[in-house]
């Protein structure tokens, strides 16, 4: 299991524009800050209030005179267990602005259950309060900061809630979960279909940096690949006889060459080393998925 992560550091690439800052924990959620002419907005706020106060702390002098919000783009613990920083009377409050379906989550019996298991295992989650968005939008917003606009969209696939920023002026997508290196999570076949027009609309944008929640990088290349991963996954498992019942267990051994792990990431041109472990998971579940897709389809 991988260790928690204690302490965030600052990811700097030459060809993202400095008014975005990137902050990292780990192998733990990459959170954004875009700092606008009107106002500062925090893109989600990480795993804990622990992380998330190191990266208030990097950003705190670029916060006077700013107004700061906070955008959460799905309900994931790992995307909101910060929230609780930014309540009125803590330490730095500031508006929390996400969907309705995000709302929803975040009050639900399920997302309260998850917490008080995390509670349980691990002292990290002592201080984690559920805090739902205080501004809450149906169909996207967007968000006009003077030299910069923040526009939230859906790209539902990953969750149901999931939205993603599109920032226009400098070409740029933060795309959250919906696009990750070196592929998204997917877990039910019925997901599958909303997981690729998510990635299409966003290739549409025609972005010149892509910047995900997870992987650590920033190339538009990135949606296309993913795109690439699924159809592959499709074309490459209509024939084998187990599409339709992933229920139980598979014979991953059985699964073409062209579908192992190792060679995935082969042609990604990445090493199993370099990539988190829980990707390994996220291909098994893949596979699952789209079995299921392919039975569903043949009725």
């Amino acid at each position: 299991m991988t260790a928690a992560p204690e302490t965030v550091q600052e990811i700097r690439h030459a060809e993202v524009d400095p008014r975005i800052r990137i902050f990292q924990a780990g192998e733990d959620v990459d959170t954004f800050a875009v700092l606008t002419r009107r106002f500062a907005v925090l893109i989600d706020t990480m795993s804990t209030p622990a992380l998330m106060r190191q990266v208030v702390d990097m950003v705190r002098p670029e916060l006077a005179g700013r107004p700061l919000m906070v955008v959460n783009t799905h309900a994931d613990w790992d995307h909101v267990y910060g929230n609780v920083l930014f309540t009125a009377g803590s330490e730095i409050p500031a508006l929390i602005v996400a969907s309705a379906l995000t709302r929803d989550r975040l009050r639900s019996p399920a997302a309260q259950e998850r917490l008080s298991a995390q509670r349980r295992e691990s002292e990290r989650f002592s201080e984690v309060d559920l805090v739902a968005p205080d501004v809450v939008f149906e169909q996207g917003l967007t968000l006009d900061g003077g030299d910069l606009t923040l526009e939230l969209f859906a790209t539902p696939g990953h969750t149901p809630d999931h939205h993603s920023v599109w920032i226009p002026e400098i070409r740029t997508l933060l795309a959250g979960d919906a696009a990750e290196f070196p592929f998204p999570s997917v877990r039910r076949g019925a997901d599958l279909p909303e997981v690729r027009a998510s990635l299409e609309r966003m290739a549409a944008l025609r972005p010149a940096v892509v910047l995900p929640c997870h992987g650590g990088t920033t190339g538009p290349e990135l949606l296309e690949q993913n795109l690439a991963y699924f159809e592959r996954l499709k074309q490459a498992l209509r024939g084998w006889p187990e599409r339709g019942r992933p229920q139980g267990e598979l014979d991953f051994s059985a699964l073409p060459p062209s579908l192992t792990y190792e060679n995935l990431l082969k042609d990604l041109n990445v090493t199993v080393e370099r990539v988190p472990e829980f990707y390994r998971r996220f291909h098994s579940d893949a596979v699952r998925a789209t079995l299921e897709e392919l039975g569903s389809e043949e009725g």
